[in-house]
């Protein structure tokens, strides 16, 4: 994305920071209204009494000790009426503040399993888009704590608001010139701690940005995985300086933008506090009292205790302020995110799916990423027939994943249609769609629960078992579970338990592998992306074999960089630059002496023997 669309994409109007916010504490209300709302009256019912305690309690303390009437009894009680009420105020703001930090645990838990759900069913090219994917990260990063801000910056402001009018009232029916210092002073307090939020923001930002490559240049250092290459290798060289280059520009960023909070501060700190209010105040009340002699002992004090309370109200409200503008621009993120409107997954579709296999039609399809200038696949058209094996060949590049991902409504396509059965795959919800397709890919995971459920992707529900265990010997993963001491029930990785197994990469594959064997009986399409590539020649013969022989039906969709496993597919595709090149069985691509038969021969040597030895 260019800066300048970049920049203008990341500012934010004071009316969509307002709605933003409010945005917000819409959606903190409907996660847990009761806290927003005690929140909300705490803070007006404490300011109130503050306001008016700060401001009448000396003045009429003063004047009754005026008062040759009154009694020290009198004068003793009023100062325990006056502590007993500040110390209710003061003990109930901090009881609902420690109330709601330990309440947004469970807000905290809420939020993060509707982001869970979300993320879930968010369209996989999302993950594509830089911008979208880095408003995923931020808003899932700190959603929790700028729900609070926000919740706690509005209760701030409501307080602070109420303690303004209170104390305001009560200026006004003395002098209302008093109340000029302050509101000027919070003017120009204002105006430059919006600006500085705004630099800081921008900083901010900035620096999440930068700082992702230096954080992965530190990270791979200390992940296992990376561990032996390291070792064994100078990779750590470019990596160093890719983490110093991230550093040395934040630095520089960080210099330009301190320099311009430092004169905004100061300008603040000058103008707010040491004109406004240690010298306007104090002048001001000092010549009613002494040369008009318009206001007396008790007034001055009330006075100036309101002025006080009037600038630490408005200063509070500004510091309030500038935590709702914080909160105001994350929340431009979490509301693209949040909002986002899913177009694919979840789709209900139009009409039912079909229950007998039916023929896969891509006619005229292209499909292209957004913000890409060019098409990654163009023009593409082909007919499956049901129970055909189909191979996708090609170099890295081609657009052979980017093509089965389509197949799967992974994707939608830009131009043409896929159709199955007669009828476009979007008029059927994808959810039905998708359970008749199994899919193993090359960029397959590992999760951190047992075997069993590994195989399965779901919970172990009962008569899984000998569903799993069959899939497992097609996968030629029978002898390794036979040295595993908990077996199905063997805990993958070891994440959360020291005792976990740790697969190889082979291994890891060949568990992959039997998801799409424990779901041959009811599908309608086998997809298999580069499943073999950490195969041994031997092991990928077995797997070819078993899969042609237990797929049934089911259609069979394989991509190979091995051309080895392509020989017995009814129909070969040759892709080149998003495009088919050729197409045909084996025996009709070897006779054309292609693309294909050049790189088939180019292959053969490294396998021919092993595969010859296992027939």
């Amino acid at each position: 994305m260019p800066v300048n669309e970049k920049e203008n994409r990341d500012k934010i109007s004071i009316r969509r920071l307002v709605s933003n916010v409010r945005y917000i504490m819409k959606f903190a209300l409907e996660v847990d209204a009761r806290a927003v709302i005690t929140v909300f009256a705490a803070y007006f019912v404490c300011s109130v009494t503050y306001a008016i305690y700060s401001t009448l309690f000396l003045k009429y303390f003063i004047q009754i000790m005026q008062d040759k009437t009154a009694d020290l009894v009198q004068a003793v009680l009023f100062v325990f009426a006056g502590i007993a009420i500040l110390t209710i105020s003061d003990a109930t703001e901090i009881a609902v503040e420690n109330w709601i930090e330990v309440r947004f645990l469970k807000v905290a838990g809420k939020v993060q399993r509707r982001f869970i759900r979300k993320a879930a069913d968010i369209d996989l090219i999302c993950y594509d888009n830089k911008e979208y994917f880095n408003d995923f990260v931020i808003a899932a990063a700190q959603s929790e704590e700028m729900l609070m801000m926000g919740v706690m910056s509005t209760g701030y402001i409501i307080g602070h608001v109420a303690g303004i009018f209170t104390l305001g009232a009560l200026v006004l029916s003395v002098n209302p010139v008093i109340a000029v210092f302050p509101i000027v002073g919070f003017v120009i307090n204002i105006v430059t701690r919006f600006k500085i939020t705004e630099y800081e923001y921008n900083y901010d930002m900035e620096y999440k940005r930068i700082m992702r490559k230096a954080d992965y240049s530190k990270r791979v250092f200390y992940q296992p995985e990376y561990a032996k290459e390291i070792k064994l290798s100078d990779i750590r060289g470019p990596l160093q300086i890719q983490f110093n280059e991230a550093v040395e520009e934040v630095m520089g960023k960080a210099h330009d933008i301190g320099i311009k909070i430092a004169v905004l501060s100061l300008i603040n700190w000058i103008s707010t506090f040491t004109v406004m209010s240690d010298f306007a105040i104090p002048v001001y009340l000092g010549y009613l009292a002494l040369v008009k002699k318009s206001i007396g002992l008790g007034d001055v004090a009330a006075m100036n205790n309101a002025e006080e309370g009037i600038r630490n109200n408005l200063d509070g409200l500004n510091y309030a302020f500038v935590r709702f503008q914080k909160v105001g621009q994350f929340a431009e993120r979490f509301r693209r995110f949040v909002d986002y409107e899913i177009q694919i997954e979840n789709s209900d579709g139009i009409c039912d799916m079909p229950t007998e296999r039916q023929t896969l039609e891509i006619k005229d399809m292209s499909f292209r990423y957004d913000g890409a200038d060019h098409d990654t696949l163009h023009h593409i058209s082909m007919t499956i027939h049901p129970g055909e094996r189909v191979a996708f060949v090609g170099e890295n590049g081609a657009g052979k994943t980017t093509f089965v991902k389509l197949l799967m409504r992974l994707y939608d396509v830009s131009e043409g249609r896929i159709c199955y059965g007669g009828r476009d795959i979007r008029e059927y919800g994808t959810k039905e769609y998708r359970n008749r397709i199994g899919a193993v890919f090359q960029d397959y995971q590992i999760y951190g629960a047992t075997l069993v459920e590994n195989v399965l992707m779901d919970e172990e529900k009962e008569g899984d078992r000998e569903r799993v265990l069959q899939a497992l010997r097609l996968a030629d993963f029978e002898s390794r579970l036979n040295r595993m001491p908990e077996g199905l029930d063997s805990n993958m990785t070891r994440e959360f338990r020291e005792d976990g197994t740790m697969l190889s990469g082979g291994e890891a594959q060949k568990v992959a592998i039997a998801r799409m064997f424990a779901r041959t009986g009811n599908l309608s399409m086998a997809i298999l992306d580069e499943p073999s590539s950490a195969l041994d020649p031997l092991a990928e013969y077995r797997l070819n074999t078993n899969m042609m022989k237990n797929a049934g039906d089911a259609t069979v969709i394989f991509i190979s960089h091995r051309l080895s496993t392509t020989r017995d597919a009814d129909r070969i595709y040759m892709f080149e630059n998003g495009q088919i090149i050729e197409e045909g069985s084996h025996q009709e691509l070897m006779e054309q002496r292609g693309k294909y038969a050049a790189m088939f021969e180019k292959q053969a040597y490294y396998y021919q023997d092993e595969v010859a030895a296992e027939t």
